[in-house]
């Protein structure tokens, strides 16, 4: 009448997927002075004087960066003064960009700013393809150390 099963546990390991992850948040009344380099996605929302490097980076309204922009993926709503180098760059309407925009797609939404350069490349390098070095010569380490990493109080 009762039959015992055969039960086989399975063990599932969570996704590792750097697109499923928790973007690392970065609030308005942030001020850095030096350069981000992440494995993951940034949530940007201050004010950043210098180089970004990253996984996905969406640029909040509020946001200010004035220096080189490294990523896969760029959602810019914010304002921009230097060079974006990415595989996906999407600028909204709210948007200020002056520079150079290195991309494999691009959308610009109506009414976003855009003053610079345009170039269109067949392939974005990665840090999966080479070490990428920053324009100020700084190379972005594997070891995450970040140096030049100063956080003003705002």
């Amino acid at each position: 009448m009762f039959r015992k099963t055969d039960s086989t546990a399975v063990t599932v390991k969570p996704a590792n997927n750097k697109k499923d992850s928790i973007p690392t948040i970065i609030a308005k009344d942030v001020n850095i002075l030096g350069n981000i380099v992440s494995e993951g996605n940034i949530d940007f929302n201050g004010t950043l004087d210098g180089n970004i490097r990253c996984a996905m980076l969406t640029l909040r309204e509020n946001s200010s960066v004035k220096g080189e922009i490294v990523a896969n993926t760029v959602c810019a709503y914010g304002k921009i003064r230097g060079l974006i180098r990415a595989k996906i760059v999407q600028l909204f309407a709210s948007c200020n960009v002056e520079g150079v925009i290195m991309h494999e797609a691009i959308t610009i939404e109506d009414g976003a700013f855009v003053d610079g350069k345009f170039k269109r490349t067949d392939k974005i390098r990665t840090k999966d393809e080479t070490e990428f070095v920053f324009e100020d010569g700084a190379a972005t380490p594997d070891s995450k150390v970040l140096e030049n990493l100063r956080l003003i109080a705002g």
